[in-house]
């Protein structure tokens, strides 16, 4: 888990335990569906950052 995926569910935890309502619980839920969302896209980011570079040195002149 990234620092910036921590603090997100360490606040939203913290925002729930202050206000248990039903809108924080959905509040919360959705700041986990948006960090899972984030992580799978930085996932993505990289390996196709990965691949670029294969191509890139792939295609340089020897």
């Amino acid at each position: 888990m990234h620092w910036w995926s921590q603090q997100a569910c360490d606040a939203a935890a913290e925002a729930q335990a202050a206000d248990p309502s039903p809108a924080n619980l959905m509040a919360a839920a959705q700041v986990q569906a948006m960090i899972s969302m984030a992580e799978a896209l930085h996932r993505i980011a990289a390996v196709l950052e990965e691949q670029g570079e294969s191509v890139t040195a792939a295609a340089r002149p020897k």
